[in-house]
């Protein structure tokens, strides 16, 4: 009878859960809608990149920089013509290790992080034609380079087609697919669902029994869950590397320029995450049967998921707070991966203290089966994050 009852209450909750998802997820459709409207019929300055007419000195001549042939090139050269700009643009330098500005191979700025020149007083002291240099001992790969034009006022104002930032178009669809597989998850299975975003369960170190640990990791509805791990965090891990780019040095494996390689470069690291995940499952067997501790798998590999779903769901609230705030500076993603590095580490002590109290073994022997399943793993991570 407590089971049928509690069934019946789990039901009526996955129904309300459903309803008000539906609900939000209209709230959200409507107001990125407005906000795509009211932002249609506001003025934007106007970027350019200037990266793509880079150039290094090599063999006597100039020629184009190629980021794979160059990256520890330690000069890079680029001509800007102020007559293809309006009136108030400015030149915009910003890396994450200071660097000198050289224009017209007399140096202007040394050890700077981020450098703006105001077109029009240039002109007033430097004589065209204008040839920039940008040095750095160990390469330039992630310079940004820009001239920031102020927009044009125009009478057609509200008849401008302005181009979709792509990023944001790729992020509200990933996250229309996400939620209605979220909710399918949940009106499937809606206690296993629960018990995969109990993180109250995460951080306890008094393990109790529940429809997680008391399923087989190999079953199919957790395959279900696997991927639909590896799908949000290799989301929350992409927004990171592509917002926080010249400080992660990672992000230049996953760069994103469109809509469609935003979609690849997604696909991309969500099958690494998964990989990563199936790799952790083979290691956990392999080490539960070398230290014979065959109870430690299953509950350290469900609260290894279970830390997954945290990392990403904060992490997603974060750049959410990031993007309602307009904080769109490199420093605030490296911080926010800073803080899941953290957490990481904070990881280890965790599952130390939940595996102890399941153990009947010595402390050394549990001490060298967490480096060799958790400590060397991380470290390996944290390593490749910072490369």
């Amino acid at each position: 009878m407590r089971v049928y009852l509690t069934r019946q209450i789990l039901i009526i909750f996955a129904k309300i859960t459903f309803y008000r998802v539906r609900g939000f997820l209209f709230v959200i459709i409507f107001f990125y809608s407005i906000t795509g409207l009211a932002q249609s019929l506001i003025e934007y300055p106007v970027v350019t990149d200037l990266r793509k007419d880079w150039k290094v000195f090599s063999g006597g001549v100039f020629e184009n920089y190629e980021p794979n042939g160059h990256i520890k090139d330690k000069t890079i050269y680029f001509e800007i013509d102020p007559a293809r700009y309006v009136k108030g643009s400015h030149i915009d330098l910003e890396g994450a290790r200071p660097f000198s500005v050289y224009i017209n191979y007399q140096q202007i700025v040394s050890n700077a992080k981020f450098i703006s020149l105001d077109m029009d007083s240039l002109l007033a002291k430097i004589p065209l034609p204008w040839m920039f240099g940008a040095y750095h001992p160990e390469g330039l790969s992630w310079l940004k380079t820009r001239v920031v034009s102020p927009s044009e006022l125009r009478p057609d104002t509200f008849n401008i087609v302005r181009t979709s930032g792509f990023y944001l178009d790729f992020s509200i669809i990933v996250f229309i697919f996400l939620l209605t597989y979220f909710v399918a998850l949940l009106r499937t299975n809606p206690r296993l669902t629960l018990d995969y975003l109990n993180f109250a369960r995460l951080f306890s170190i008094q393990e109790r029994e529940d429809t997680l640990l008391n399923s087989r990791i190999s079953a199919s509805v957790n395959v279900f869950y696997y991927f639909f791990c590896s799908l949000v965090t290799g989301f929350a891990l992409l927004t990171i590397l592509h917002f926080g780019e010249n400080l992660i040095p990672i992000s230049k494996s996953f760069t994103v320029n469109s809509f469609g390689e935003s979609i690849m470069q997604w696909l991309k690291i969500s099958g690494l995450i998964l990989t990563v995940l199936l790799i952790k499952l083979v290691i956990l067997a392999g080490l539960a049967r070398l230290f014979d501790f065959r109870e430690a798998p299953g509950p350290q590999f469900y609260n290894y998921v279970r830390l997954t779903f945290f990392v990403s769901i904060l992490s997603g609230i974060v750049c959410l707070c990031y993007f309602v705030f307009r904080i769109q500076s490199p420093q605030a993603y490296n911080f926010l991966l800073r803080i899941i590095i953290f957490l990481l580490i904070f990881w280890v002590v965790i599952i130390g203290l939940k595996l102890l109290r399941r153990s009947s073994f010595r402390f050394f022997h549990l001490f060298s089966y967490l480096c060799a399943s958790e400590l060397i793993p991380i470290a390996i991570l944290i390593k490749v994050l910072n490369s």
